[in-house]
């Protein structure tokens, strides 16, 4: 149990880091709500009144899809649906797959290291450069920082996510991919039975409506 003297500062480095993946996210969001607006605006403009909004697609390319996916990266890491293939790692033993996840893990890290390091070289020398948008005086260096932002928001949860390896609950392995053929299959089981009983009711319900007419035609005669 984690003494009450170090137990307060670590719920505020928490706190903190849910604040800045919440920023991230927000931004992430409204950036692809932007995206679709512009978009959809941009097109109505063009085909219906032939005066396209100027810019729309620059904007769009070098900064709203750039923060709608880079910003997104810690929220995705947390909720665990980057592509895991596990068919070899479910069958390990034990001891082995914890070794098998602490070497994934680590090499992530390494990977979304350099990653951090090339992008924000590449985004401290667009940041000296001058370009601007074609047809808008708009900087494009400043987007480069998005980069790097996104894959140190990852970074950082991936480094507060160590101490959960050994536990199994490391959000990098967390089962929030989609279901197995086999899961699929067990949950559409017990439906298909209740369809195959409301069936047999069904043909049951029909026969003997079939048979009530026919007594009634007999009485008749």
């Amino acid at each position: 149990r984690a003494h009450p003297r170090y137990s307060c500062p670590m719920k505020s480095i928490g706190k903190l880091l849910s604040l800045c993946e919440l920023v991230l996210v927000t931004i992430a969001i409204a950036s692809t709500a932007i995206m679709m607006l512009l978009t959809s605006a941009d097109a109505l403009f063009r085909y219906a009144f032939n005066s396209p909004i100027l810019g729309a697609y620059e904007i769009t390319e070098k900064y709203l899809i750039v923060a709608a996916i880079f910003l997104g990266l810690s929220y995705a890491y947390r909720g665990g649906v980057f592509i895991r293939v596990t068919f070899l790692v479910d069958r390990l033993p034990p001891i082995w797959k914890t070794a098998a996840n602490h070497l994934s893990h680590a090499l992530s890290l390494i990977y979304c290291a350099v990653f951090i390091v090339a992008t924000f070289q590449q985004a401290l020398r667009s940041l000296s450069d001058d370009t601007t948008m074609t047809v808008l005086p708009i900087l494009i260096g400043p987007s480069y920082m998005l980069v790097p932002l996104g894959f140190l928001g990852m970074l950082i949860l991936m480094l507060a996510d160590l101490p959960r390896i050994r536990k199994g609950t490391a959000l990098l392995f967390s089962q929030e991919a989609p279901e197995s053929c086999h899961d699929a299959r067990r949950h559409i089981a017990p439906h298909r039975h209740v369809a195959d009983a409301a069936d047999r009711n069904a043909d049951r319900r029909r026969a003997l409506s079939l048979r009530h007419a026919r007594h009634l035609s007999r009485h008749r005669r």
